[in-house]
């Protein structure tokens, strides 16, 4: 029976202690090993829109931080953010940076690894987009061909102006980053533009891709406010029926009007000019929408135009007269004359007048402190639609010892008796004058103590009247102007104004005024509602008007012939 043999091994305590020291030294060599193992070797970061980072007050965007590491663990990718100037940006511990007011700071992007490597992003800190829109889209696209698509950001000073695009569908049509679409296939898309700086505003517009078979509206355009004309890019014979015509006020989400159309004249089955009824006209400041049916290739074909009425023609020159020590207070008002807010560049000064900008009106106003003649205050404006327009005021301040003087274009219907018109703003001087004048239409004379126009005027032509102005204190002391009197055949305008429930309407003022010289013709409607004005030919504005019930204000051209316009009291 084999008996059980214990061993001990006996380990004296010098040699524990070795072998303990063995193991720590063996783990502190391997511990900075391991660490020098991890190499950062770059961060950089991107921002919304490329190398700088733009955001708006109160609003987020996000920073992506690229960190180049080996080895490649996300644990060894980790980065802090730092802000140098909280008061403008802040910047969250995950990337996400806050605008808090106006201005610029810089962002360091730092690697937690190695503290050394970092990245440094500047911050703009932007105002609130309010708005995005699609400038004067086109809203049809053949297969394979491209356009190019420009996004309007508003407010137009302050705010960042860069935009994402987007397609909702890349298999019928994409889009590039500088808004380039292209045709792929036959189809529906819609389009987007998106503001960058944390709003996320966005305009949208529905396109049809067309097959290169089809027939689609090359362009429309309001030619006035019941004329639309409409362009193919192909000819093709079409009838009243297949035109639907819509409308919207600039402002509005939806179309909510529809024309109906009386007429429609057509040039060689490419160019249609499409009259309508006068139910309804288009209104200032509108989108106009057409629907043709039944086009060959993808069926219904639309496109939206702009109503390019609302600017018939640039705004009237003006002048204004003073005296030195006048206080002023003048404004200028171009809202008829664009769609939406107006930018404004203005050139010229008033001595002793500032003047401010409040949504579309221009305030001159102080004291005026010196004789000014000629000068000329120049304001350049652009609407939201991208239209310009150019308005000039000349200015002439006379003293006591300088004459200024304007006199007014007008346009006067041959036939017409006037009775001591005003025709002259005379300042300056001592106050009292003298008056004369060459080149006068037949049958007019001027007074020369007040400077009036009297007398039945005949004869049809343009005449450039020629006016002297004398001090009678100072024979020495004159200025001379001109004005343009243009003498015009008559023309007639009538109809019928009515209230809501188709009654007619007694007293109501009918007010026509000529686009092109200011000149103003009127009439009041009898028992039974009917009016009649005589006007020449040219651009008018009408309004029909009893106390607070006003018509809309419509714009027409009339030649040979007279025009007939019914208007409806609400």
């Amino acid at each position: 029976m084999a008996k059980n043999v214990k061993s001990t091994v006996k380990l004296n305590m010098p040699m524990v202690k070795g072998i303990v020291f063995a193991a720590a030294a063996l783990m502190l060599m391997q511990a900075p090993q391991a660490q020098a193992k991890v190499k950062v070797k770059k961060v950089t970061v991107k921002s919304n829109y490329g190398s700088s980072v733009h955001v708006a007050v109160g609003k987020k965007v996000k920073l992506t931080t690229t960190v180049k590491v080996s080895p490649n663990k996300s644990a060894n990718k980790k980065v802090s953010y730092k802000s140098f100037h909280k008061k403008i940006a802040t910047v969250s511990s995950s990337g996400y940076v806050k605008g808090i007011k106006t201005g610029k700071c810089k962002i360091t992007v730092t690697s937690k690894k190695n503290k050394k490597k970092k990245a440094k992003i500047t911050v703009t800190v932007v105002k609130k987009v309010t708005s995005v829109a699609i400038e004067k889209p086109k809203n049809q696209l053949y297969v394979g061909n491209s356009l190019t698509l420009k996004a309007t950001v508003k407010p137009a000073s302050g705010s960042y102006k860069k935009v994402t695009w987007s397609s909702s569908d890349k298999k019928i049509a994409t889009v590039t980053k500088a808004g380039v679409v292209k045709g792929i296939k036959a189809g529906n898309v819609t389009i987007k533009a998106t503001s960058v700086e944390g709003s996320k505003k966005t305009a949208s517009l529905k396109m049809t891709v067309m097959a290169t078979n089809s027939v689609g509206i090359a362009s429309v355009e309001v030619l006035s406010n019941d004329v639309v004309r409409v362009s193919l890019d192909k000819a093709k014979a079409l009838t009243n029926k297949q035109f639907k015509i819509e409308g919207k006020r600039y402002s509005y989400g939806t179309y909510n009007r529809t024309y109906s159309v009386a007429s429609i004249r057509n040039y060689d089955n490419r160019t249609y000019d499409i009259k309508l009824t006068d139910d309804y006209n288009v209104e200032k400041d509108s989108y106009v929408r057409v629907t043709i049916s039944d086009l060959p290739g993808n069926g219904v074909k639309t496109m939206e135009a702009q109503a390019l009425f609302t600017k018939l023609s640039e705004p009237k020159e003006e002048k204004w007269l003073g005296v030195v020590g006048d206080e002023w207070n003048k404004t200028v008002d171009l809202s008829e004359y664009g769609c939406g807010n107006l930018s404004y560049q203005i050139t010229g000064e008033i001595p002793g007048i500032t003047r401010k900008i409040k949504n579309n009106e221009i305030t001159f106003s102080g004291t005026l402190t010196t004789v000014t003649v000629g000068t000329d205050i120049t304001i350049k404006a652009t609407d939201e639609m991208g239209t310009k327009f150019t308005k000039v005021i000349h200015v002439y301040i006379g003293n006591e010892s300088a004459i200024v003087a304007k006199a007014e274009d007008m346009t006067v219907v041959t036939g017409t008796q006037l009775d001591a018109v005003p025709f002259l703003e005379v300042l300056g001087g001592s106050g009292s004058y003298s008056y004369s004048a060459i080149s006068l239409p037949a049958g007019l004379k001027m007074d020369a103590e007040t400077g009036t126009l009297s007398g039945k005027v005949s004869g049809v032509g343009e005449y450039r009247v020629q006016i002297t102005v004398s001090d009678e204190k100072n024979t020495n002391r004159m200025v001379e102007t001109s004005a343009l009197i243009r003498v015009v055949d008559q023309r007639r305008v009538a109809g019928l104004v009515v209230d809501e429930k188709g009654a007619p309407v007694k007293g109501v003022s009918i007010v026509c005024e000529n686009l092109t010289d200011g000149s103003i013709f009127t009439s009041t409607t009898d028992e039974k509602g009917n009016y009649v004005v005589n006007v020449g030919e040219g651009t008018y504005q009408i309004t029909a008007s009893l106390g607070e019930r006003k018509d809309a204000v419509y714009r027409f051209t009339i030649g040979s012939g007279g025009r007939e316009l019914n208007f409806t009291l609400q």
